[in-house]
């Protein structure tokens, strides 16, 4: 009975807030997944250090952050190497001038991926829902695939 009146209470705060949360034996549509894209991330380099980012931040190469043209500014994305499996959650907080590139990396969240010696490397970037904000492993989480479970007959 108190479990019935948990998952109503978490289903009708879910409501409230207006975000889609994914439900156990829902199947998510392809409308609910944010899209994984693929593309090349490099690094600022430390010249940066200091200066304004598009979204008013100093930029500081000892923090997680991020610059791309492809997400809003204030957007929190989840970054995943494709070599390695490594991920980072980086807050967009910048722009890039660069067409070539997803996402250019703060060398924090760069030494994370473990890809300081590489310079530029493969990634995939998806934004993160807001229920995944702040969880201890959003990373896994953004990356996997929906929960499908299927009621015996």
């Amino acid at each position: 009975m108190k479990l019935v009146f948990a998952l109503l209470a978490s289903l009708l705060c879910s409501l409230a807030v207006g975000d889609p949360v994914p439900l156990l034996g829902m199947s998510r549509g392809q409308s609910e997944s944010p899209p994984v894209i693929a593309g090349r991330a490099s690094f600022y380099s430390s010249a940066f250090h200091g200066r304004k980012t598009a979204s008013g931040e100093a930029y500081r190469h000892d923090t997680i952050s991020a610059a791309s043209s492809r997400f809003p500014l204030g957007t929190t994305v989840a970054v995943r190497r494709v070599l390695s499996a490594r991920c980072v959650v980086v807050k967009i907080n910048d722009r890039m001038g660069h067409r070539s590139r997803l996402i250019d990396l703060s060398r924090e969240a760069a030494v994370r991926l473990g890809m300081i010696e590489a310079g530029v490397t493969d990634v995939e970037v998806v934004p993160l829902p807001s229920y995944l904000l702040g969880h201890e492993h959003a990373c896994a989480l953004a990356f996997a695939p929906p929960v499908h479970l299927h009621a015996d007959p």
